[in-house]
């Protein structure tokens, strides 16, 4: 239930979104407003959303290369990293640039 998002997005140390296809994903931009830390495979536009090395990892559609990634959080100890570095993409998001973006395209096409 939407009401228990929250604790579950709370208890996690990464979010991991093992897709083999996919456009975007709503539960991104969760991970964003919990700021935790991603490892998205590279499908659809979730490499976009997650810059490699910024937020998380991005990585190949394959549980080895996830599993990989996971370690690697643990190992090198990244979650103080990559949650800074989602704090500052997670800026791109907020109602204030998106209305922003709207006005500039406004102004674009003279409407």
């Amino acid at each position: 239930p939407n009401e228990e998002v929250g604790h579950y997005f709370n208890a996690s140390d990464l979010v991991v979104q093992p897709y083999r296809s996919a456009t975007q994903s709503g539960v991104t931009q969760i991970a964003y407003h919990f700021e935790k830390p991603m490892v998205v495979t590279d499908v659809g536009g979730l490499s976009e959303m997650c810059p490699d090395g910024k937020v998380g990892y991005v990585v190949k559609v394959s549980p080895d290369a996830i599993a990989e990634a996971i370690i690697d959080f643990y190992d090198h100890k990244k979650e103080e990293k990559f949650i800074c570095g989602v704090r500052d993409e997670k800026k791109k998001y907020t109602w204030n640039v998106l209305t922003k973006n709207i006005f500039t395209l406004a102004d674009k096409i003279n409407i």
